[in-house]
Parts: structure tokens; C-alpha cells; sequence
């Protein structure tokens, strides 16, 4: 497991206030990935509450989010984009690597990333069926130990991520709130 000199409330008071992942969500994801090791793969950025919340493991992490077409106030999502930058430069979490494409148009390197195994995809892109299914297998296919998704809902776009992440990873080991998580290599 990944040793961090930082508690989960001492992190959790440093993160934007902008975001929806709630403490409780928060409190789960970090444990989960204090129990991996490897990089961390983050679909789904914003403004980078839940990036910086990982970022603060010191891990290499690579953040997809075109950040484009979110919202109609900031509709080329250069606002968006500039809170996510300033959120990480403030933490300095330089070891976070942004890469600005729709994740499903990135291409899975056939070897083993530059930085190395993945231990955990957090998945909170695309909300549609289809779009969860693609993050789903391009987390497989990256070689995620351990895959965690928000917006697991009985209601609205979360009913379709709870229908395609139930279908592709069964019933998830852990759920709190919005968050679900599966352990891909259970021992």
C-alpha cells in the first residue's frame, strides 16, 4: 500500500470547494487509493476536487477532461479549464499530467504506460450508458487494479452509469453516497 504522511481531514480541508463529491465520497475514495499503488487515472475533472484529493499522494496521475461543452456559462470550458490549473498549481500537485481529450478517443498504449501499472481509475466522465461502458473498458484495458465511479444513481443520467457499471463489473464491493467501487483483483 501507498504510504502518505498527510490524514484524509488534513488533505480534505485543502480541496476546492467546488465539486460535487461529498466528504463522505471523498473519505472512501482516499482510502481506496491508499490501498493501491501505481498511477492514478482520473476521467472527469472540473475543477479538480476530487484531483486534488488524489494528486495528494504524490503518485503520477494523468487527468483526462476536454472541459469543453460542460456548462452554458463557460461553453468552451477555458473558465473551467483555468480554476482546474490554479486549483493544482496552488496545492503545487506538479505531479498531475492534464490530458485534454475526450477520453474516449484516447488510445490505450498496447505496453505498459511511461509511469507505470495503473492501480486506480476514478471515473466520473461521460454519463451516458455508452459512455460509461467506453471508460469502463479503456480502465480495463489500462490495467486498473481497482475501479471507482461516481454518480452511481437509482435516478437521472446516474441510473444509466449505475445500468452500464453494474453490467460490465458485476456489483461493486464498496458504495457510499454516488460512489461505487470495484476491486478488479480481489485476493
Amino acid at each position: 500500500a501507498w504510504v502518505l504522511m498527510k490524514t484524509f481531514d488534513e488533505v480534505y480541508e485543502t480541496l476546492p470547494g467546488t465539486g460535487w463529491l461529498s466528504r463522505d465520497e471523498a473519505e472512501l475514495l482516499y482510502r481506496i487509493a491508499s490501498e493501491t499503488t501505481g498511477q492514478i487515472l482520473e476521467v472527469g475533472c472540473y475543477h479538480g476536487r476530487s484531483t486534488c484529493l488524489l494528486g495528494a499522494f504524490g503518485r503520477p496521475m494523468l487527468a483526462f477532461d476536454k472541459f469543453a461543452g460542460f456548462s452554458d456559462e463557460d461553453p468552451s470550458g477555458d473558465k473551467t479549464l483555468a480554476a482546474f490549473l490554479d486549483n493544482l498549481k496552488t496545492r503545487e500537485l506538479y505531479n498531475v499530467v492534464l490530458v485534454k481529450v475526450d477520453f474516449a478517443n484516447w488510445q490505450v498504449p498496447a505496453q505498459s504506460w511511461y509511469f507505470g501499472p495503473v492501480g486506480l481509475a476514478y471515473l466520473d466522465g461521460d454519463h451516458s450508458y455508452s459512455g460509461t461502458i467506453i471508460q469502463i473498458e479503456k480502465a480495463i484495458q489500462a490495467g486498473a487494479e481497482v475501479i471507482a465511479i461516481h454518480d452511481v444513481n437509482d435516478s437521472g443520467g446516474g441510473a444509466m452509469v449505475k445500468d452500464a457499471a453494474i453490467s460490465m463489473l458485476g456489483c461493486w464491493d464498496e458504495r457510499v453516497d454516488r460512489l461505487a467501487v470495484w476491486k478488479r483483483n480481489k485476493k
